[in-house]
């Protein structure tokens, strides 16, 4: 019994810390911009996006 519940334990673990890169752009008298790497085709996409925010003057930071 005390496998099964390590087990589930990890498993949940696991399932909730699965990691979304994201970050959070933010310009002075701007809304606020929120990239996540899930929402692009690759990391290549996701990574352009970010840079074209911060061509325009944003700042980006990685989310908590």
């Amino acid at each position: 019994m005390k496998k099964v519940a390590l087990f589930l334990a990890v498993a949940a673990t696991v399932g909730f810390t699965a990691c979304t890169k994201c970050k959070i752009c933010t310009k002075e008298s701007s809304a606020e911009i929120r990239l996540c790497e899930k929402d692009y085709n690759n990391q290549t996409e996701y990574g352009l996006a970010v840079d074209v925010q911060e061509s325009l003057g944003y700042t980006c930071k990685e989310s908590l």
